[in-house]
């Protein structure tokens, strides 16, 4: 099935949910605590997360629309 005119929803919302989610995951799996390569705890708020680490949620984000657009 062809999606030409797919909107897909703002970035920002979307990788906030993703973001949430992989929290979600962890914390059933027993993980309390995550660090960034630079030490920053990553097991926070979307919202509390500095820009750098958001960005990681950023990428997953423009990377599965950007699959999603190689389909239409």
């Amino acid at each position: 099935m062809k999606l030409q005119n797919l909107i897909l929803p703002d970035i920002e919302l979307v990788s906030a949910k993703v973001h949430e989610q992989w929290m979600q995951t962890k914390l059933r799996q027993g993980v309390q605590s995550r660090t960034s390569e630079v030490g920053e705890e990553l097991m926070i708020p979307y919202e509390e997360l500095s820009e750098s680490a958001k960005d990681l949620d950023r990428n997953t984000v423009k990377t599965v629309y950007k699959a999603i657009k190689e389909l239409m």
